[in-house]
């Protein structure tokens, strides 16, 4: 299940990968390009533009473009792309998201060696006669191999940012159905985990047959997998495995702690179920007169502390609750400004201004504005005299007053060498930095290690940036000695980010558990580069959250008056 935005978004964007393998005109492939990411960041649904004359009026797209949406509407296909994929199936096109095949080796593949899918490739790179290939060595097919084994890996769970959207419509189409009570996602999603193998929903509902059936007629609906008397498994439209369990409403409690906590923390719940005399049965704890009416009660039943489901990994956190010792964890309404968003003058969608109004109809006080630093040139970074520019345009802002405080920052490159993308002089005139690695991520861990730490050491560095630099799915982290950079930014008082872009979550919850431990401060940042991004805050809080972060820990909980004293004790 897809809005038309993302579904229309991901056929241009198709096309342009495919084009780009045919090798065909750079000015086409940049149209379509262009108007994936316009449409993808609208704000409006295309179902709302009648006609090719308004779609027509969207940046990107013009009669051409007009036409195949149009023919999309009437008929749920486009001939072109249909065509197109006839030369590049899907099979051989994702191959480009694999870390180090682009466009250009990737026709190499295809007409020497006849690549025509993952396996094909895994086979071409373990041949020898690849490295006949000029330009190839044995140091790149080793990256590449490595990569070939992430992306298989992400294959075969989802992202959370990906299968949280879709999951939550569909919990939303139930919940319409005639009988349903309630409705909650169960399992790895509610659990907040960074990849789910499958979409859990349960129900309650007094006429589960009559729940089942409608749900099995749902529009989303590509196949019914499974159907038994209380539960049905379906396959979306997307090729998402969905299972939905209906309960009567008295067993919904029960049901849905059971459905949530991971496979070790079950057991262990169940053990102390046992010893509590409660029954265990396949829907949940039973207290012998009947079921519980919250989960708050199936707790207190098992003497323990209510865990959130976030926690609930069997890590520590059953001995934490069995002392009364669980954290109050940050809470998405704890958040009270976003310290890493970019804007139309490096590489985002939105201007300034949008930016500015968005967060501020979130109910925020703050958001730093933190465009590229120059050496980001593919992300448009920002030269000294455009920084300066910039700066002119949130001053003028703040001075007209649009409901939030705008702060003047800057995503600023780590340099291989440890040194920042821009002169301490330059630095010193932002209201907020954070420093990030944006390339040569094959360093050895020493020197990676000395590259950002010494970052950190800087007074006029406020945070770090995705500080691992992973992306999940596609790209290992760099090599790096964490525990030394959680030690340096404990000593300097600088924050780690929680990054909540969709392929990133970084910091991982493991590492953000380490950070605040050791008394290091905490941001969590959308990295929003068009508005809709900037929703996406709820995974960086959940990552958090699984990290047994408070609300003390982040300093954008912080209000405006208490933010500016802690950036102004990093001046030099």
């Amino acid at each position: 299940m897809q809005s038309v935005n993302n579904e229309i978004a991901k056929i241009f964007s198709r096309i342009a990968d495919s084009l780009e393998i045919l090798d065909e005109n750079g000015f086409k492939i940049n149209a379509y390009r262009k108007a994936s990411r316009n449409i993808s960041s609208m704000p409006d649904s295309l179902e709302e533009f009648d006609g090719e004359r308004e779609l027509s009026t969207i940046p990107g797209v013009g009669k051409d473009l007009s036409q195949k949406i149009i023919e999309h509407r009437l008929t749920g296909k486009i001939a072109y792309y249909e065509e197109i994929k006839k030369q590049v199936p899907d099979e051989l096109a994702e191959l480009l998201d694999i870390r180090g095949v682009g466009p250009k080796f990737l026709r190499i593949l295809v007409k020497r060696f006849g690549v025509t899918d993952i396996e094909s490739l895994k086979e071409t790179i373990a041949s020898p006669e690849i490295l006949e290939v000029d330009g190839i060595g044995k140091k790149k097919i080793e990256q590449i191999s490595r990569s070939v084994e992430v992306f298989e890996g992400g294959k075969k769970r989802m992202r959370l940012t990906e299968a949280h959207p879709l999951a939550t419509a569909i919990k939303e189409e139930i919940e319409e159905i005639p009988g349903v009570l309630r409705a909650e996602l169960a399992g790895s999603l509610r659990r907040m985990r960074e990849t789910v193998a499958n979409i859990d929903i349960i129900a309650s509902a007094e006429n589960g047959a009559e729940v089942l059936e409608r749900f099995a007629d749902l529009g989303f609906v590509k196949e019914v997998l499974r159907k038994t008397e209380n539960g049905a498994r379906v396959l979306t439209q997307a090729g998402v495995r969905t299972d939905l369990l209906v309960v009567e409403p008295r067993f919904y409690a029960s049901a849905l702690q059971n459905l949530t906590g991971s496979r070790a923390y079950n057991s262990r719940i169940r053990e102390i179920a046992a010893s509590k005399n409660l029954e265990v049965s396949p829907v949940g704890i039973r207290n012998g007169e009947g079921y519980f009416s919250s989960e708050e009660e199936i707790y207190e039943s098992l003497g323990l502390q209510y865990i959130p489901p976030e926690l609930r990994e069997d890590r520590g956190e059953i001995e934490a609750a069995r002392g009364g010792e669980l954290p109050a964890l940050v809470e998405t309404e704890d958040i009270r400004g976003d310290l890493h968003v970019h804007s139309t003058w490096s590489d985002g969608a939105a201007t300034i201004r949008q930016m500015a109004e968005k967060t501020a109809s979130l109910g925020y006080e703050y958001v730093a504005i933190t465009d590229h630093s120059p050496s980001s040139r593919i992300a448009n970074g920002l030269s000294i005299k455009r920084l300066l520019q910039k700066k002119e345009e949130v001053d003028e802002i703040n001075a007209e007053g649009v409901g939030i405080r705008l702060l003047m920052g800057s995503e600023v490159d780590i340099l291989p060498d440890g040194s920042l993308d821009y002169p301490d002089e330059i630095l010193r005139e932002l209201d907020f930095v954070v420093a990030s690695v944006h390339g040569s991520f094959l360093m050895e861990e020493d020197k990676m290690t000395k590259r950002i730490c010494g970052a950190l050491e800087n007074p006029n560095v406020d945070a770090l940036g995705h500080p691992t630099g992973r992306l999940i799915g596609q790209r290992d982290p760099y090599k790096v000695d964490i525990d030394a950079v959680i030690e340096t930014a404990k000593n300097h008082g600088k924050a780690l980010e929680i990054n909540s872009s969709y392929k990133r979550l970084d910091l991982k919850d493991t590492l953000a558990r380490k950070a605040v431990e050791a008394g290091v401060k905490i941001i969590v940042s959308t990295d929003a580069h068009r508005i809709p991004h900037l929703e996406r805050i709820i995974f960086g809080v959940g990552t958090a959250r699984r990290g047994w972060v408070k609300k003390t820990d982040v300093v954008n909980t912080y209000s405006l008056s208490e933010l500016l004293k802690w950036l102004a004790s990093h001046d030099s």
